[in-house]
């Protein structure tokens, strides 16, 4: 038995295409004003409070939720590759008002964000892993809304994009 399956650690997957270039869904992961359009699942709104974009740098972004409770995701960011890859590592998990039988995630966990180019469009693949089991099945809820979040900002009302 490994040590991962001796602490019930687990990857999420989740995946999204986006009608938009590898490029300009990379930026919606790396420019403050674009990542508060979207980041988070859905029902929250988010705000950037600080990015640092460069390998070490430091994220911290906040979410709030429908009913006022705030939380935030930090971390730094341990590989860029514009327009195909991010990796960030989370050093601090959005824990706050988590559901019966949820613990906190308290370890780091690592994201790895795919940008896969589809003819005109974007696959976006997010790997979270290294999460505790019930912890994973709230990230699975997370970026799956989130993602949604994300192709809803490339398709505002006007067929404007983010």
């Amino acid at each position: 038995m490994s040590i991962a399956e001796a602490l019930n650690v687990r990857s999420v997957e989740a995946r999204h295409t986006i009608d938009a270039s590898p490029g300009e869904v990379f930026d919606a992961w790396v420019m403050p004003k674009l990542i508060e359009a979207w980041w988070g699942p859905e029902g929250f709104t988010a705000r950037v409070r600080e990015l640092d974009l460069r390998e070490g740098g430091r994220f911290v972004f906040e979410m709030t939720a429908s009913d006022g409770t705030v939380s935030s995701t930090a971390g730094f960011y341990r590989e860029i590759v514009r327009p195909d890859r991010l990796v960030m590592e989370f050093t601090e998990h959005c824990n706050a008002n988590l559901p019966d039988g949820v613990e906190p995630q308290l370890e780091p966990s690592i994201v790895t964000v795919d940008f896969l180019a589809r003819g005109s469009q974007t696959e976006v693949v997010v790997t979270h892993a290294e999460l505790h089991s019930a912890y994973a099945e709230l990230a699975t809820f997370g970026w799956s809304g989130a993602l949604r979040k994300l192709v809803g900002a490339f398709s505002g009302p006007d067929g404007s994009t983010v």
